[in-house]
């Protein structure tokens, strides 16, 4: 019983967080959304792991992610959270 505790206590703790591939939505314009419940994780934690996802789709085709917006909705531990980031992919100056 206390390993079944300890299982759903683990799964609170840990939520669950859902980031879509990035969908295009103008010229060289894209978003992506991030989904998270009953987590711990702040929304700035959470809103850098859907710009890292704005990175690694950008990177993938040698270009920079360069963010327009960013959007935040939702209470940690107490509503769902989500955030879009809207982007650009642009080349990388060095």
């Amino acid at each position: 019983m206390k390993y079944f505790l300890a299982a759903c206590t683990a799964l609170l703790v840990a939520g669950c967080v859902t980031v879509t591939d990035p969908v295009r939505i103008g010229k060289n314009r894209y978003i992506v959304t991030l989904n998270a419940r009953g987590g711990f994780e702040s929304d700035g934690e959470l809103l850098t792991q859907s710009i890292q996802r704005a990175n690694e789709f950008c990177n993938s085709q040698g270009l920079l992610a360069e963010v327009a917006s960013t959007q935040t909705k939702g209470v940690q531990m107490w509503t769902p959270q989500n955030n879009q980031v809207v982007f650009s992919c642009v080349p990388q100056t060095h």
